[in-house]
C-alpha cells in the first residue's frame, strides 16, 4: 500500500487502527514530517489527510469516541515536558485539549465518551485524579494524594533549559541538598541515560528507586544533575537522529554543555564531578569518564555497552548501521579504544546472564584495563540479567552510594 522512507532509519512501532465501522480507512502513526503524528489512510495506500501537525509529538493514540467522529490521543503539544490528552475531529481537524493542568496526564474514557478519569502529577503534585466530562470540565475530584515524602528533608528540584553550542535547547534537572547554602561548594553527581526512547526530564513528581536515590544523595551533600541530550526522545526526529552512526559523540558533547554550565555556578566544586548510568546510561557514564579530558573524577556504569558490534542487531544496527558499512562509527564508539585515558575511579558492574548487554562487553573492558595497567573496580552480579533485582539491588545501591561517598 505504501512505504515509510528516511535517509537514516524508520521505526514503525505502532500498528495501524481502522476507523470504527470502516473496512477501508485507518489511522497510521509516522514521523515523516519530523514529528510523530496521526495520518488517515485508505486501503489503496492513499493519504486522505494528516490529522495532527506541528512541532509536537503524539506519544499515544488512545482510541475513538462513541460516534467514531473524534480521536483521542496524548501529546507534548503544550511542552516537551508535559503530556496532555486531546480530542481531534477526523473530518474538520478541530483539536481540543481536555486536560489543562500542567504535568503528565493519563486518561481513561468511558464507553459513552461522555466522562473520563484524568490522573496526573507534576513536580509539586504527587497525584490528582479527577472525573471530567467530554469538554474537560472537572465534575468531581476522586483523589488528591498527600505528599508521601513530606516528612523527609527533600532538596529543591529545579527544571530549566540551557543551549548547546549549536543553539539547541537542552532540558535539565537539578536537585540540591536540603540544607543548600550558596556560599558553600558542592560536589556533583550527573545521572545520565541519553539514549533512544528515553526522556528523563519531564514535569513529573519524583518517585521510584532512582528519584529516592537522588534525594538521598542530595541529603548526603551532593548536587544531582540530569540533562536530556540529543538522541533522546519526544523532541522530534532531527533531535533523535543527531546521533545516527556515531553513538557516544553528540551525546557526550551535550552532556559537557551541562557540565560547563555547572562549572559556571559559584556553589559547584569544579574538581568533584561524578557520573552514574545504567545500560545506555552505563555506556554514557563510561564515555564521559574516558572522553572528556578528566572532567569527571568518579564514574559508575551498570550494564554498560562497551562495543556496539556486540549489541543486539535490531537496536544496534538501526542506530549505527552494520559494522561493515560503518567501520569508522563503530571504531569511534568502542570504549575499548579509550581505556588509555582512564584516570580517576571507575566502577563497572554487569549481570552475568545479561541477554541485552552481554557479559563479553565488560569482560573485554577489564581485559584491556589489565593490559594497560589501568586500575578499575568491577563487580559481576551472578545470575542477574540486564537489571539487578531483589535483595541484590540493595547490595548494588549500597555499593554505588559508598563509591561516591568514598571517592567524591
Amino acid at each position: 500500500m505504501f512505504e515509510e522512507n528516511n535517509d537514516k532509519y524508520v521505526e514503525p512501532l505502532v500498528s495501524l487502527t481502522f476507523l470504527p465501522n470502516s473496512n477501508n480507512q485507518f489511522i497510521w502513526q509516522s514521523q515523516r514530517d519530523g514529528f510523530n503524528h496521526l495520518y488517515l489512510f485508505n486501503t489503496d495506500g492513499e493519504l486522505i489527510k494528516q490529522l495532527t501537525s506541528g512541532e509536537l509529538v503524539v506519544t499515544s493514540f488512545d482510541g475513538f469516541d462513541k460516534s467514531g467522529e473524534n480521536i483521542f490521543f496524548t501529546s507534548t503539544k503544550e511542552s516537551p515536558l508535559e503530556k496532555n490528552f486531546y480530542r481531534v475531529n477526523v473530518e474538520t481537524g478541530e483539536m481540543y485539549n481536555l486536560t489543562n493542568e500542567k504535568g503528565i496526564h493519563k486518561v481513561i474514557v468511558n464507553s459513552n465518551s461522555d466522562y473520563m478519569i484524568d490522573s496526573y502529577n507534576n513536580v509539586s503534585t504527587p497525584r490528582i485524579i479527577n472525573l471530567i466530562n467530554h469538554k474537560g470540565k472537572i465534575i468531581q475530584n476522586l483523589l488528591t494524594t498527600e505528599n508521601p515524602l513530606k516528612e523527609y528533608a527533600i532538596g529543591k528540584t529545579k527544571i530549566f533549559v540551557i543551549k548547546n553550542d549549536e543553539g539547541v535547547a537542552l532540558y535539565c534537572r537539578m536537585i540540591t541538598p536540603p540544607d543548600f547554602d550558596s556560599t558553600k561548594k558542592y560536589p556533583v553527581i550527573v545521572y545520565v541515560y541519553g539514549g533512544p526512547h528515553d526522556q528523563e526530564i519531564t514535569n513529573v513528581f519524583g518517585s521510584g528507586k532512582y528519584f529516592l536515590w537522588f534525594y538521598m544523595m542530595a541529603q548526603k551533600g551532593f548536587i544531582v544533575f540530569t540533562l536530556d541530550n540529543r538522541g533522546s526522545s519526544n523532541r522530534g526526529l532531527e533531535f533523535e537522529q543527531a546521533t545516527f552512526r556515531r553513538l557516544g559523540t553528540v551525546e557526550v558533547k551535550d552532556q559537557m554543555t551541562g557540565v560547563n554550565y555547572l562549572k559556571s555556578l559559584a556553589y559547584v566544586d569544579t574538581n568533584r564531578f561524578g557520573v552514574y548510568g545504567w545500560s545506555y546510561g552505563g555506556f554514557m557514564a563510561t564515555s564521559l569518564m574516558l572522553k572528556t579530558n578528566n572532567a569527571f573524577k568518579v564514574a559508575v556504569g551498570g550494564g554498560s555497552v562497551i562495543d556496539w558490534k556486540y549489541y543486539e542487531v535490531m537496536y544496534g544496527e538501526r542506530y549505527m548501521d552494520t559494522p561493515q558499512s560503518n567501520p569508522k562509527g563503530y571504531e569511534e564508539s568502542s570504549l575499548l579504544n579509550y581505556v588509555g585515558n582512564l584516570n580517576g575511579k571507575l566502577f563497572l558492574c554487569n549481570g552475568t546472564n545479561d541477554p541485552t548487554v552481554v557479559w563479553q562487553n565488560s569482560l573485554m573492558f577489564i581485559k584491556k584495563c589489565e593490559e594497560l595497567n589501568k586500575p578499575i573496580d568491577y563487580l559481576p552480579y551472578i545470575g542477574h540479567e540486564h537489571g539487578v533485582i531483589g535483595k541484590d539491588a540493595v547490595h548494588l545501591y549500597e555499593k554505588i552510594t559508598g563509591y561516591f561517598l568514598n571517592n567524591l
